[in-house]
Formats: structure tokens, sequence, C-alpha cells
């Protein structure tokens, strides 16, 4: 079997274990989504075992456990049911089919990010080696997935309605480990580990004082997952940018008006009524 159909195989094999987690009560999900991301692990060095050493069995194996984690948690996020959809009102046994439609359809996307994923880790793990054409492409791809995770995390902590103190820890630890994983594979060097150490924990103090600021806005999960992606966006560009010395004037005007413009939409869309 090739590298690539291993790469599938395990995407699936894992997807169908996520989407089995909702078949169960909802007291059982999260220890079931915590199990299958302990799979993820498992599966994910084995299936990279051949290019695993030293720091990558750390480094390369963050982004596959939280992705996994992130989409199992968000997933129980979606609805059981979709009673009504363009104008249209459904009786209960469409609504609820509808909705088993979507989470299938979640899990399906959810299989093919795991594949991109592993396709991902297994780039920089021969680039680590070698320089190869596609290590540009992997880091964007690699970029975009730690935004996606990060967002998955902060909708789920803010719409489980926690302690501030808890959504400030969960952004915090989120965010440094998923900035730990991007800011490593900026040059894939053991020698600028002390860099990568610095400038991620500034990442995660950051965003764990976003995350306490955010969680008390009067705003929707989604909409605050959304704000605080957005301002990790910001921070993990810009000290990626800082760490190779390329970052210029520029760059610090887009993240600014990307960000500025993120915080414009969710401050007229929340309501401040109370």
């Amino acid at each position: 079997m090739s590298k690539r159909a291993r790469f599938f195989a395990v995407a699936l094999f894992l997807g169908l274990l996520l989407w089995g987690t909702g078949l169960f009560g909802v007291e059982k999900r999260l220890g079931l989504v915590l199990a299958v991301s302990g799979v993820a692990y498992v599966v994910s060095a084995w299936v990279l075992f051949e290019d695993l050493k030293g720091w990558e069995w750390i480094t390369l194996l963050i982004l596959p456990v939280l992705f996994t984690l992130g989409s199992g948690l968000f997933g129980n996020l979606l609805p059981p049911a979709v009673p009504s959809m363009f104008g249209l009102n459904f009786q209960i046994e469409t609504s609820l089919f509808l909705g088993g439609v979507v989470r299938f359809l979640f899990s399906v996307l959810y299989i093919f990010g795991m594949y991109a994923v592993l396709l991902t880790e297994n780039i920089f793990s021969v680039a680590s080696i070698r320089t190869i054409q596609l290590f540009r492409a992997a880091r964007s791809v690699s970029f975009i997935l730690a935004l996606i995770v990060s967002l998955f995390f902060f909708a789920v902590a803010l719409s489980l309605k926690l302690p501030f103190y808890v959504i400030g820890v969960v952004v915090g630890i989120v965010s440094l480990l998923l900035s730990f994983e991007s800011l490593w594979s900026v040059d894939l060097k053991t020698e600028h580990l002390d860099d990568v150490y610095r400038l991620s924990g500034v990442i995660g103090w950051l965003m764990t004082l976003f995350g306490v600021v955010i969680s008390f806005w009067p705003i929707g999960p989604f909409m605050g997952g959304l704000l605080l992606t957005s301002c990790f966006y910001a921070l993990l560009g810009i000290l990626e940018q800082r760490l190779v010395n390329k970052m210029m004037a520029v760059n610090y005007l887009e993240f600014l008006i990307f960000n500025l413009i993120i915080i414009l939409i969710a401050f007229f869309t929340t309501s401040w009524r109370g």
C-alpha cells in the first residue's frame, strides 16, 4: 500500500470513529472524543513512523491530535435536527434526517482535512532532511488548518459558558500548541527552538488575555470564536515573519486591517441590550 493510501485509510478510520461518537449520549461524548484523539496520535505516529525523529514525535503530531479533538468537540455543537431551511419548515422525521446529513458531511470534511494534515506533516518531515518544492505549499496548508482548529476550540469554549479564567486557559493552551508547531515548521531547524519557545509563549499569553476579554463580551460563540481566531491569525502571522526577519510595514498594515474588519463585524452584530 502506498503512503498516500495509508494516509487516506487512517483519515477514513478516524473519521468513522468520530462519526460513531455521535451515536452515544452527550454525557459520554467528551470521553469518547478524547479517546479518539489518543488513537489519532497512535495511528498518525504509525503512518509517519519511517520519517519521525527527535522533536518530530511532538511537533509533527500536534496538529493531527488537535485537529481530531477540535473537530470532535465542534461536531457536538452541530444541530441534531434541522427544522427549517430556506424558509421551509420540515416534519420531525425530515428535520432529524437533515441533521444526520449535516453531521455526516462534517465527518466527510474531517476525513479530507485529516488526509491533508497527514500529507502536510509528511512533507515537513521530508523537508527537514532535504529541500523539496512542496514545502511552501505545505506551510500554507498547515497555517490554514491551524486557524480552522483554533476556531473549533474557541467556539466550543465560548459555547459552554465556562468561567472566564477557564476560557482564557483553554484559548491560551490551544494557541500555544498550535503556534509552537507552526513556528517550528518555518525552517524546521532545532537550533531555533529557543526563539520558537519564546514567540509561541508570547502568543499563548496574549491569546489568554484576549480569551478572558472576549468571555465578557455578549457575543455569539461562533462569532466570538472567529474574533479570537482573527487575533491568533494576526499574532501568528506577524511573529512568523519576525522569526525569518521578513516583516515589512505593509505586512503589519494588512494584519491590522483584517483584524479591524473582524472586530467591526463582531461589534455591529452583537446585541448590547443584555
